[in-house]
């Protein structure tokens, strides 16, 4: 599904809290921020999707001073009901490609990117909670989509995901048996995670030049596959 900035329900608690963060921020330096997490479903998709926070993230450049911003502003977690949750770049896992389908709007001189629905799920399913699943009803039951075969190719996408963690990895959660469970959730049926998911993006890696991550055919080479689903 194709999502622009006009879609954008600013009128709702997060587009709120984002407007007046944008417009009391410093004119410059001109900040290049990323909202993902339920902010995103809540923009997007159903008003009435709330969350307690808003996760975001800028440059490292500005790692410091949103966190010192957001502090003085009181909108922390500490000092706010609704808060700001400045998170590290690399906080969000995705698709791969998921910068490409991500909404770019200008607030208050400054830019902020709005992750996909889609790529927000995405990284939900590595965590799978209640309310994640939750998530995914309510995508599925106000838009109609991700179909199961499009969410199967978007996943595709995102099979780096699926390579085992490290052991210093805690906050990512089991993909491979996620998933799975997700499909007896919403489609009540088993999915073949290696045969539907894991072979073909695979497969698609090694003979596409254009992959958007060029070192995902290395590291995928050598993902090893769970034996048994």
């Amino acid at each position: 599904m194709d999502f622009q900035a006009s879609h954008i329900a600013w009128q709702s608690p997060a587009g709120r809290r984002l407007d007046d963060f944008a417009r009391s921020l410093p004119p410059k330096p001109k900040l290049d921020l990323t909202v993902f997490g339920s902010a995103s479903i809540q923009l997007f998709i159903d008003e009435s999707f709330l969350s307690a926070d808003i996760d975001l993230f800028g440059s490292e450049e500005s790692w410091d001073f949103l966190l010192d911003f957001v502090d003085a502003q009181g909108l922390t977690k500490e000092k706010s009901t609704f808060y700001i949750q400045v998170c590290d770049p690399t906080a969000f896992k995705s698709a791969a490609d998921w910068p490409a389908r991500a909404v770019q709007v200008e607030r208050h001189g400054h830019l902020f990117r709005f992750v996909h629905p889609w790529d927000v799920l995405v990284s939900k399913l590595q965590r799978l909670e209640e309310k994640d699943v939750e998530a995914f009803k309510l995508v599925l039951a106000k838009t109609g989509h991700p179909t199961e075969h499009e969410l199967i190719l978007h996943l595709q996408k995102a099979v780096d995901l699926y390579r085992p963690k490290f052991d210093e990895e805690t906050t990512r959660g089991d993909m491979f048996a996620n998933t799975r469970e997700l499909w007896k959730i919403l489609w009540n049926k088993d999915l073949d995670v290696r045969g539907e998911i894991i072979r073909p993006a695979l497969a698609r890696s090694v003979h596409d030049p254009t992959s958007p991550d060029p070192s995902l055919k290395e590291r995928l080479a050598n993902l090893k596959l769970p034996e048994k689903e």
